[in-house]
């Protein structure tokens, strides 16, 4: 009789949270249809950028995962804890290597997971750890998965929208001569580079991208850093820019 009363027990738990979680989910929807055009303007033009968005996202699941991990009453959902915490670190270090070095383990991640380095792989990263948190079907779990799909939804159209505007600009060069075009590149990269430092700086790409004709929201230059930058220095050297304009396919596949 216990077992069959903790069995129904179980069954309980789990038809409620099914439906708050069912009740959240819909809410949610319904709440985004309602202010589409108000959301994508925040994420455009907000406080927060996406880079900021996406590290509160991965500090969330490192510290979920790290509690997950210190609840020795649930051994079962130790491991899940454990990927969830190194989930979460390497979504920190993801955004913040430019800023932290550790150069050694980003050529790790190149090497062994080079589609972390892209713009949609990191977004179907982020999807994918938001979707493993939906499954447990918590209320946390639902939201911090909500949270994470979004992180990784709003990567992928900002990044979208930016690598367009990116490629736009060497459509419009190529109606240029070889020659005329190397000195073009050339020229432009040696105006805005301002220190002389011999690479652009998430503060002088703004200029010169206004320069060339596009005006890019805070999120969709966070994303035009990432695409342009393409050994994860956090900087863009002359190569890269060189290679952008000359028509290289753009680090967003």
């Amino acid at each position: 009789r216990s077992l069959v009363r903790g069995v129904q027990a179980v069954e309980e738990k789990a038809s409620l949270m099914g439906r708050i979680g069912t009740a959240m989910i819909g809410k949610g929807i319904e709440t985004l249809t309602a202010h589409g055009s108000k959301v994508a303007d925040m994420i455009q033009k907000g406080p927060m950028s996406l880079t900021m968005m996406c590290l509160l996202g991965g500090l969330l699941t490192t510290l979920s995962g790290l509690f997950g991990v210190l609840n020795v009453l649930s051994p079962f959902d130790v491991l899940a804890s454990a990927y969830n915490f190194f989930f979460g670190v390497l979504m920190m270090y993801l955004e913040l290597h430019d800023k932290i070095g550790l150069n050694f383990i980003y050529k790790r991640i190149e090497h062994w997971m080079r589609i972390l380095t892209t713009l949609t792989g990191r977004s179907l990263f982020y999807f994918y750890v938001g979707s493993l948190f939906l499954s447990k079907w918590t209320f946390m779990g639902i939201l911090l998965g909500m949270y994470m799909c979004a992180c990784g939804l709003f990567s992928f159209v900002v990044g979208k929208s930016a690598a367009q505007k990116l490629e736009s600009t060497q459509f419009e060069l190529n109606d240029m001569e070889s020659g005329e075009k190397a000195e073009f590149i050339k020229t432009k990269f040696d105006e805005f580079d301002v220190d002389g430092s011999g690479f652009l700086d998430g503060k002088e790409l703004p200029s010169l991208l206004k320069s060339l004709g596009h005006e890019l929201s805070k999120p969709e230059l966070d994303s035009a850093m990432l695409i342009l930058d393409t050994n994860g220095s956090g900087k863009i050297e002359y190569s890269e820019f060189k290679d952008w304009l000359l028509g290289r396919d753009l680090n967003f596949v």
